[in-house]
């Protein structure tokens, strides 16, 4: 039986490849943006191994702020080689490394059991930032998820303000920061609760990388006190391990089903 790879489908969706010549991470020849060795020193989780919810897998769901939202998805750990991606995505204007990590996404989503969301909403930044990156890397992720998957997104929901940091934050100033910066528009999501008002609506937020989950569940927590029955899931491509987490131990996963 014939078998299909991530590195194989990106060859497939959107011309992604159509002009690629080298590896994004080893800048070898290869025929896809990042060629078959380099993913096969890749970390994937795998729903199939790790369950779907990961806040069901407790090397993860024991380092991560969770009481506001119902299910995380995430892709993999932001370590070599995947934090590489998001390095070039975020910060050298790579859009490629996030469409690569996009689809990687959907790829895994196949045996994803979690119902799915009505609605993707990416986490914003500050008007700063996208000032100077140009983009809300979210955002994008968002888009080829919602292109993807069809799922609508919305950007309107939230915003930021200020331009601080959280990167050097310990998980108590990340919180009380977070509800600082951090608030819902003055319609939010009132206009899809009015069109799925006869179910529940479901919800993901949307980020590029995971950290102590701070952010995510903050926001949650706007969700929830103003959408009591809102069902709220976490998409995250990355995951930043703690030291010593069991996770460093995982070895790489390559899905070839």
């Amino acid at each position: 039986m014939m078998t299909l790879s991530r590195s194989s489908a990106l060859q497939e969706v959107d011309g992604i490849n159509t002009m690629n010549l080298s590896c994004l991470l080893c800048y070898q020849a290869s025929p896809t943006p990042v060629c078959h060795w380099c993913e096969s020193d890749i970390f994937f989780f795998s729903p199939l191994i790790h369950g779907s919810n990961l806040l069901g897998y407790g090397p993860v769901a024991s380092h991560v702020k969770h009481s506001h939202y119902d299910g995380l998805s995430l892709l993999g750990l932001h370590t070599w080689p995947m934090a590489t991606l998001v390095h070039q995505f975020k910060f050298t204007h790579s859009l490629v490394s996030g469409k690569v990590l996009s689809h990687w996404f959907v790829h895994n989503k196949r045996h994803c059991t979690m119902s799915k969301p009505d609605l993707l909403l990416p986490v914003p930044i500050s008007a700063w930032r996208l000032a100077h990156r140009h983009y809300n890397q979210a955002t994008v992720i968002a888009k080829h998820l919602s292109k993807a998957l069809s799922i609508p997104y919305f950007t309107g929901w939230a915003r930021r303000k200020g331009f601080g940091s959280q990167h050097q934050l310990t998980k108590a100033a990340r919180a009380t920061h977070a509800a600082q910066v951090f608030e819902l528009s003055k319609k939010g999501l009132d206009q899809m609760i009015s069109i799925t008002k006869q179910k529940a609506l479901t919800v993901a937020i949307v980020d590029d990388v995971l950290t102590t989950g701070v952010t995510v569940n903050t926001l949650s927590k706007m969700l929830k006190a103003r959408y009591p029955h809102i069902n709220i899931q976490v998409w995250a491509m990355t995951f930043t391990p703690p030291p010593k987490s069991t996770l460093m131990l995982e070895t790489p996963l390559t899905d070839k089903l």
